[in-house]
């Protein structure tokens, strides 16, 4: 009996693994109709990882499904379809309004999903300093260079929650030391 319960006890690091990855990475680049360059891409993308491994982490039900159904709402958000997730002055009421339909899960840890949700933000918030430049110049709003996002108190609030809620599986994807260098869209 020991050993049935000893063999049914798994670390997170084996809830998402990354066969499990390379798996639901192909199947979404598929229904995508990614040629080699763009799964290529897409499966080294670490915020593509990260919201693929969030309800795996997190313990969630039916992970595979939220898995693939946030993959789909962040390629939307990235490709043909971008315009209709762009940043808009509605937005700026919370730093986690534009990620909201990619919040939704069934059960799960709330603390894993909060972290991770945190990432998310900070990654999106420097991809915000970053574009703040050219897009003044090209008219888009922006809500750091609006005004309506201090920079540096979100960055700081959310580096603090994402600190307390540890998760080295989560850190291996993306760790918090990176973020000012991933990108949402590109690299």
């Amino acid at each position: 009996m020991s050993q049935n319960v000893t063999n049914s006890v798994m670390s997170k690091s084996d809830l998402f693994t990354e066969a499990k990855w390379t798996q639901i990475s192909s199947d979404v680049a598929d229904a995508f109709r990614m040629d080699e360059s763009e799964r290529a891409w897409f499966a080294e993308k670490r915020i593509a990882k990260l919201i693929a491994a969030i309800p795996f982490l997190a313990e969630c039900e039916d992970a595979e499904r939220t898995a693939v159904a946030h993959l789909g709402t962040y390629l939307l958000s990235i490709r043909e379809t971008k315009k209709y997730f762009n940043a808009k002055p509605e937005d700026s009421e919370s730093i986690s309004e534009r990620l909201r339909l990619g919040m939704s899960f069934k059960g799960g840890n709330p603390e894993i999903i909060d972290r991770a949700m945190s990432l998310i933000a900070l990654v999106m918030i420097w991809d915000y300093r970053r574009d703040a430049e050219e897009d003044v110049f090209l008219r888009k709003y922006n809500p750091v260079s609006m005004g309506d996002f201090d920079f540096e108190m979100n960055v700081t609030a959310l580096e603090e929650k994402i600190k307390r809620i540890p998760c080295p599986e989560m850190d291996k994807i993306l760790p918090l030391a990176v973020t000012p260098d991933s990108y949402w869209q590109g690299g």
